[in-house]
C-alpha cells in the first residue's frame, strides 16, 4: 500500500493543497469578518479577540501537535475540520461577534489551527524525500499569501454585504469542502498505510542539535512581528487612517511577498538550508532598518514588501531544516515547535509595540525590531559553523 501511495505522491500532495487552499480562504474571511464584528464593539473587544487568538495556537503547538505523530494525519486534519465547524456553528447562536461564547468559539479555533498544519506538514513528511520537503512547505507559504489576499477581500466584502453570519456561512462552506477533499483522499486509499500508523521514535534529546535554529525562529520574529501594526500606522497622517493607502500598502506587500518567496526554492538548493536561514535573517534585518526610516511611501512598500520576501525564505528554509532533522514520524511535533517559536515571537512583538509605542518613536521600535532579527541571524551564523564543524569531525555518507 505504502508503494502505492509513494508512486502517487505528487497527486496526492495537489489534492492536499487543494484542501489547505480551500480552508485557508475561509479562515482568512472569517478572521477579518470576526474582527471587523470587535471593532463594532470597541477597541477592548478587539483587544480580547487578538488575545484568544494568539495565545491558545501556543498552546496547541506544544501540547496537541505531537499527537498527530500518533496516527493517520489525514484523520487528524478531519477532526481538526470537525472541531472548526462545531465551534462556527455556536458561533451562529450567539447575538454578536462581542460575546463569551464567540470568544470561546475562537479560541478553540486557534488552539487547533497549528495541529490542522502540523498534521499536514507529517502527512507530507512520511510520502516526500528530504530533498522535496523544501518545495512542500514553499508551496504552503505561497498559498497562505494568495488566501490572505483572497480570503481578506472576500471577508472585507462579505462583512460589508451580509455581516458576520454571512463570513461565518462562507468559512463553513469552506470548511466542508476540505473535509469532503480530505474524505475523498482517505476512500481513495481504503486504508492507513503502515508507515502512517508507526509511532514516534526517540527522545526529546534528539531536539538540542536545532535548539540554535528554534531561538532563531523566534527572536527573528519579534522583529519582523511588527509588520502586523507597521502598514496602519505608516498610513496614518495626523492621526487619521488613510484607508486607501493601508489597503495600497497591505496588497502590495502581499503580491511583493508572494513573487519574492517563488525564490527561495533555488536559493535552498544553492545554499543549504542553514545557510539560507543565516541569509535571509540578514537580509531580513537590513530591511527593518529601514523600514524604521519615515522616507515616503516608496520606501516604505518596498522595504516592508522585500521583508515579507525575505521572511517567507527563512521560514520556508527553517521550517524544512526542523522538519527534516529527525524522523519522518516526528515532523508533527517539530511542526509544532517551528509554529510555537513563530507565534511566540509574534505576540512578543505585538506586546513590545503596545508598551513601548507611547515612550519612543515608532522608527525608534523598527529599528529595536531590527536589532532582534540582526540577533536571530548572529544565532542562525552559530548554527551554520557549528553545523560545518561537525560534518567535518563526523563526515556522514549522504
Amino acid at each position: 500500500m505504502f508503494d502505492e501511495l509513494e508512486m502517487s505522491g505528487s497527486s496526492t500532495r495537489q489534492v492536499v493543497y487543494l484542501s489547505h487552499l480551500i480552508v485557508q480562504i475561509g479562515g482568512w474571511a472569517f478572521r477579518i469578518g470576526i474582527l471587523i464584528g470587535l471593532l463594532q464593539s470597541g477597541m477592548s473587544a478587539a483587544g480580547l479577540g487578538v488575545a484568544v487568538t494568539f495565545a491558545p495556537i501556543l498552546l496547541g503547538s506544544l501540547f496537541l501537535s505531537p499527537l498527530v505523530d500518533r496516527r493517520d494525519p489525514i484523520s487528524a486534519m478531519m477532526i481538526v475540520n470537525a472541531v472548526r465547524i462545531c465551534a462556527l456553528l455556536a458561533i451562529f447562536g450567539t447575538d454578536g461577534a462581542d460575546s463569551f461564547l464567540s470568544y470561546a468559539s475562537m479560541a478553540i479555533l486557534s488552539l487547533v489551527q497549528p495541529v490542522y498544519l502540523s498534521a499536514e506538514v507529517s502527512f507530507f513528511r512520511r510520502i516526500t524525500s528530504n530533498d522535496g520537503m523544501i518545495s512542500v512547505l514553499r508551496n504552503i507559504a505561497n498559498i497562505d499569501l494568495l488566501t490572505y489576499l483572497i480570503g481578506m477581500f472576500a471577508g472585507a466584502m462579505l462583512s460589508d454585504q451580509l455581516h458576520l453570519r454571512g463570513v461565518l456561512a462562507f468559512n463553513l462552506s469552506a470548511i466542508i469542502l476540505s473535509l469532503i477533499v480530505l474524505l475523498g483522499i482517505k476512500l481513495r486509499f481504503r486504508r492507513t498505510p503502515a508507515i502512517l500508523e508507526k509511532q514516534p521514535s526517540g527522545t526529546v534529546l534528539d531536539l538540542a542539535p536545532l535548539y540554535p535554529v528554534f531561538l532563531a525562529v523566534f527572536l527573528l520574529n519579534l522583529g519582523a512581528g511588527v509588520i502586523n501594526v507597521y502598514p496602519a500606522i505608516r498610513a496614518t497622517t495626523g492621526g487619521v487612517l488613510d484607508k486607501g493607502l493601508l489597503l495600497t500598502i497591505v496588497m502590495t506587500n502581499g503580491v511583493l511577498a508572494l513573487l519574492g518567496a517563488l525564490a527561495v526554492k533555488p536559493i535552498f538548493n544553492l545554499l543549504g538550508a542553514l545557510p539560507t536561514v543565516a541569509g535571509a535573517a540578514m537580509l531580513l534585518a537590513a530591511c527593518l532598518a529601514i523600514m524604521s526610516l519615515d522616507a515616503g511611501l516608496t520606501v516604505v512598500i518596498a522595504s516592508s514588501s522585500a521583508m515579507l520576501g525575505f521572511g517567507q525564505i527563512f521560514a520556508a528554509a527553517a521550517h524544512t531544516h526542523m522538519v527534516s532533522a529527525l524522523a519522518p514520524d516526528r515532523a508533527g511535533r517539530l511542526s509544532g515547535l517551528f509554529q510555537c517559536c513563530t507565534y511566540s515571537g509574534v505576540a512578543g512583538s505585538g506586546i513590545a509595540v503596545s508598551l513601548l509605542g507611547d515612550r519612543l518613536p515608532f522608527g525608534t521600535i523598527v529599528l529595536l525590531c531590527a536589532a532582534s532579527a540582526f540577533v536571530a541571524f548572529a544565532v542562525a551564523t552559530f548554527a551554520v559553523v557549528r553545523s560545518r564543524h561537525s560534518q567535518g569531525s563526523c563526515p556522514v555518507d549522504r
